[in-house]
Formats: C-alpha cells, sequence, structure tokens
C-alpha cells in the first residue's frame, strides 16, 4: 500500500498514537514500520492473535512488560571471542528476559490458547542466564557480592581490614604524642591511602608519608608509618576484588556469548 492510501487511512496517525504505549524506542520504531497485511491467511491469524489476548486479559492475566532498551549492539559488541560486557551492559539484558520470560507464561495454563504460541514458540526465556544476571550486577552496573563466593569473601576481607586500620587511626590520633601536632582530629584518604591532618609546620614531628597537602598549604595529610603494612595489603585485596569482578563479568559475557 502507497504512502498515499496510509495518509486517506490515518494509518500513520494511528501508529504514531499506539506508539506512545510502547516500553521502548525500539518497540516503537518497529510499531512505526508496520504496514497493513495483504494476504487474507495473515490476516485471521493476527485476528485470532488479537482476541487470544483479549481472552487472556478478560480472564484477569495483566501481562507486565518492563521498559527496556535495545540489546542488539550490545549482542554485536559481545559477539567476537574474549570481548567483556561491563556491569550496566549486562544489566540492561534483565529486563528484555524478564520481558521473553513474561510474555512465554502467558501461554501456561491456558491451552486455548494456540495461535499465539506460533509466535512465542520461537522465544528463548534462559531462565538461568536471567537468575545469575541477577544475582551478579545491579541498576548501576555494579558487581554484587552475590556474584561469586570468591568476590564475597575477599570483600568481607577488606571490611575488616579497613575496619582495622581505622581502629589503629584512631588511636593514633588520639595519642599523646601525635594529637598535639594534628590540624583536626579526622581520619581521611589520599590518593587511596588512609591519611590524618597534620600541621604543615609540624609534619617532621609524625613519622610517616605525606600523600597531599591542603589548598590553604596548611595541612599536610599524612598515611603514619605503622598502617602502611596494613594499607599494602588492603591494596592487594582490591586488586583481587577488581580481578574477581572483571573474571565474573567475562565469564556471564562469554556464556551469553555461547547461547
Amino acid at each position: 500500500m502507497d504512502r498515499h492510501s496510509l495518509d486517506k487511512l490515518d494509518f500513520l496517525k494511528l501508529l504514531s498514537l499506539i506508539s506512545a504505549r510502547t516500553h521502548s524506542p525500539v518497540s516503537r520504531d518497529a510499531l512505526m514500520d508496520l504496514r497493513p497485511l495483504d494476504k487474507i491467511e495473515e490476516i485471521r491469524l493476527r485476528a485470532l492473535q488479537i482476541s487470544e489476548i483479549r481472552k487472556v486479559y478478560q480472564l484477569g492475566y495483566s501481562l507486565r512488560i518492563e521498559p527496556f532498551s535495545d540489546i542488539r549492539p550490545l549482542i554485536k559488541k559481545n559477539a567476537p571471542q574474549g570481548a567483556m560486557l561491563d556491569g550496566l551492559e549486562l544489566y540492561s539484558l534483565i529486563p528484555v528476559l524478564e520481558n521473553f520470560q513474561e510474555m512465554v507464561g502467558l501461554t501456561v495454563g491456558h491451552p486455548e490458547i494456540v495461535n499465539l504460541k506460533t509466535v512465542l514458540s520461537s522465544v528463548n526465556i534462559y531462565p538461568e542466564i536471567l537468575k545469575r544476571l541477577k544475582r551478579s550486577v545491579d541498576h548501576e552496573g555494579n558487581v554484587l557480592d552475590t556474584a561469586s563466593s570468591a568476590l564475597k569473601e575477599v570483600r568481607s576481607a577488606i571490611r575488616s581490614l579497613e575496619a582495622k586500620i581505622r581502629k589503629r587511626l584512631e588511636s593514633i590520633v588520639q595519642s599523646p604524642e601525635v594529637s598535639p601536632f594534628l590540624q583536626d582530629d579526622f581520619i581521611t584518604q589520599r590518593s587511596g591511602r588512609w591519611v590524618i591532618p597534620v600541621r604543615m609546620d609540624s609534619k617532621g614531628m609524625v613519622a610517616g608519608v605525606v600523600h597531599d597537602v591542603s589548598n590553604s598549604g596548611e595541612t599536610a595529610f599524612i598515611e603514619p608509618l605503622s598502617i602502611i603494612n596494613l594499607t599494602n595489603e588492603l591494596e592487594n585485596l582490591r586488586a583481587d576484588e577488581k580481578a574477581e569482578e572483571i573474571r565474573v563479568l567475562r565469564d556471564m559475557s562469554n556464556n551469553i556469548r555461547l547461547n
């Protein structure tokens, strides 16, 4: 059917109205590309499918479709051997898989729905991939503790060591040997290292490594010598954490590629 005929029928206007109810830009684009069917068999099948959808809703079943993004670029990016998706990219797959699961579930328990199955029969829902994605990444792309036992273990060790370092620093800033030389009694970090604020004119009185100086030039941020070994150990643990996060992301990306 040509454009003039479509305009006479207000077909494109109708599609535009319907597009406001879609859940993603890719759905909207696909909808706007629709054209009237020209084969009677296809028209009859589509009418039966629509009738079945209405019947399911009349029975009280609600189809919950979540907003989703176009994952085709991600699938293409992940196609080469050794490619890896980041946490946010992997998370964007979750609503798509949940929607697949919801749509396929439409036919479960409704044996009278036979014509919709011709559309849904080719849809794979990948329940194991979905389950692993949901326990591995969050909506900000962070890799969760539950992604692997190794990651949970190393993060527990990090938290324990950080608490030990803070406790040691609290003892240092409260000690009579150090407290007179402090600009303040707070504990902070500079360049990933735990430090205490020492007056610039007294920095030689506190044994440690200067990692930064305040904008005013009045404060030196010093890492006391007594915690350097602990902080080095913490950096090693953080390197292990990063390596395990990458392993998790790479393994999930590979699993998606293979399926």
